[in-house]
């Protein structure tokens, strides 16, 4: 009985969802649209919006930028002197302003402390102030060191970089830190997603690296799950990420900061 209901709940949890819903209601739409001009318009709409909400369009768009980034296991890292940390982990605009509130992309975080631990890095340098446009009261990086410090890294061996706003300005503050601080090997943290326009920026920058991906995205679609069938907003979601990546890295391409 237990497992009838469970299966009878996901399916029936699908009608409470804003998308399906929203496709249900388009379908009848068009239905009672007598126009065939206007039918095809409408089909064209709703066809759009289901490509992006569609895991195979997802997970395409999102293997396009981590496919070249496969995991590495942490006992085959080189050492090096600092683990540089990616901000974009913590929202600073959170109901409960200052208190650190992890996102998706809190492996950048957890896996810069467990190279940490294994005694992979010396220290860990943290870079990331606001990319939020006309709201930069809390800075990432000052929330990242009460997390930090809450998980046992000791404040020496911890170096903050709060004034960038986005991923060329990682890269541009955190050499002048290196160079301050006479740190030259490093151990590159972010999402693989991410690490493609990361990368180049670093590289721009001369800053001697090894890149260590995490956070990936990407969906076994082999798995069989009745979700992946549904169009959903975390498929969106994922679309929208694989897309405004793609757009940075082109554009960063067209500034030469890579």
């Amino acid at each position: 009985m237990d497992s009838i209901f469970f299966t009878l709940s996901k399916f029936g949890t699908v009608l409470l969802y804003p998308l399906p819903v929203f496709f249900l209601l388009s379908f009848l739409l068009i239905l009672k649209t007598k126009s065939g001009h206007g039918k095809f318009r409408l089909f064209q709409i709703i066809l759009f919006l289901y490509l992006a909400s569609n895991a195979y369009v997802a997970n395409f768009l999102l293997q396009s930028l981590e496919k070249d980034y496969p995991p590495i296991a942490i006992s085959n890292v080189p050492k090096a002197d600092v683990a540089i940390v990616l901000g974009g982990m913590i929202n600073t605009i959170s109901l409960h302003q200052g208190r650190p509130e992890l996102s998706d992309s809190a492996d950048r975080l957890t896996d810069a402390i467990r190279l940490y631990k294994a005694g992979k890095v010396k220290k860990i340098l943290f870079t990331g102030g606001s990319g939020l446009l006309f709201a930069d009261t809390y800075k990432e990086a000052d929330l990242a060191k009460e997390l930090f410090l809450g998980l046992g890294v000791p404040e020496k061996d911890l170096i903050w970089e709060n004034k960038s706003r986005n991923t060329y300005e990682n890269a541009v503050e955190t050499k002048k830190l290196l160079v301050e601080k006479k740190l030259e090997s490093a151990i590159l943290i972010t999402s693989a997603f991410h690490i493609k326009r990361a990368a180049g920026c670093f590289e721009k920058q001369n800053i001697q690296f090894v890149s260590f991906p995490t956070d990936y995205r990407a969906t076994n679609l082999q798995a069989g799950a009745f979700e992946l069938y549904i169009p959903s907003a975390g498929f969106l979601d994922q679309t929208t990420l694989a897309i405004k990546e793609w757009v940075g890295y082109f554009v960063y391409r067209t500034k030469s900061y890579l």
